[in-house]
């Protein structure tokens, strides 16, 4: 487990083994802290048949039962698992909450993992809401989330909010370290410190911009030697990327300057909209880019 996960993680096995765990525990925290990992790791520790029935101080499971050995295989029975590259639909859901609604097939816990909880649409959030409220014995549910804001009101009330840590910039160095990656650039760091595994896909993967490029036309913008049109049709395939990097870049602009700061807090509120609406399957990113980059072009 990742350091910075560890005491979570431990705490909630600890809960576990007293009997004291909630049913259903949202585990919320930054995208790309392990909060899959954790689930995994928790979920492990339910399911295993010879888990301690008293806390102790370091808890596991004992990685040898046949739960245990089924899990590693990746064909638990008692295991469900919800994800999804867009929206969670409700047809998910009910499959899931019939297949809850049986015995355990090994006689033991049941656990559902929904991965990106926050990306279910209305229907499957509100199928769920009776598997939240009056679940089957020893079921367990947990929603992992980067945005709970973006859950109903319902569903958060019902589920116990557990709040995940993010690392420290020296925790997140040393991680990579150990990884292989001991010189990862200063503004990789700067912008995904607190998300390790997201930076280290970008390190693996660079995309196609870096930041550096994107502040550079940032200032030929101001001055009326880019075009937003065409740089939005550049950038469009790392559009959520680009966005982000705006809103990094419009928030050290703020600490930097006492100048025109309704115009950054205006962009910055564009930029979240923009969030929002690349959320959208079929959305035309290029657009959302362009107008972006546009008010910026004509403020400037």
């Amino acid at each position: 487990m990742y350091s910075w996960l560890h005491a979570s993680l431990q705490q909630l096995s600890q809960r576990a083994a007293a009997y004291s765990l909630h049913h259903a525990l949202l585990l919320k925290g930054e995208k790309g802290i392990g909060k899959t990992e954790i689930a995994q790791q928790l979920g492990q520790f339910l399911l295993c048949a010879n888990k301690p029935s008293l806390p102790q101080e370091d808890l596991g499971p004992c990685g040898h039962c046949q739960s245990c050995l089924l899990l590693a295989a990746g064909n638990h029975p008692d295991l469900y698992e919800i994800r999804s590259d867009k929206q969670i639909g409700v047809d998910a859901i009910r499959d899931a909450i019939k297949k809850l609604s049986g015995s355990a097939q090994l006689s033991g816990a049941k656990v559902l993992v929904i991965h990106d909880a926050h990306t279910m649409t209305e229907s499957s959030a509100n199928a769920l809401l009776k598997t939240l409220e009056e679940p089957t014995n020893n079921t367990f549910l947990l929603l992992l989330s980067s945005h709970p804001e973006r859950l109903l009101p319902t569903i958060l009330s019902r589920c116990e909010k557990v709040a995940l840590p993010s690392p420290t910039q020296q925790e997140c160095i040393t991680w990579l370290k150990d990884e292989g990656y001991a010189n990862v650039d200063e503004t990789l760091l700067r912008l995904y410190g607190t998300s390790p595994l997201v930076l280290i896909e970008h390190v693996k993967t660079p995309p196609k911009v870096n930041y550096q490029e994107l502040v550079e036309n940032l200032g030929y913008l101001k001055v009326g030697t880019a075009d937003p049109a065409a740089l939005a049709a550049k950038w469009q395939d790392e559009a959520i990327t680009i966005v982000k990097w705006l809103q990094v870049w419009l928030v050290n602009e703020l600490k930097a300057s006492q100048k025109n700061t309704e115009h950054l807090w205006q962009m910055h509120g564009r930029c979240v909209n923009a969030n929002e609406q690349l959320r959208n399957p079929g959305v035309n990113k290029t657009l959302v880019l362009v107008n972006i980059l546009q008010s910026m072009a004509q403020k400037a």
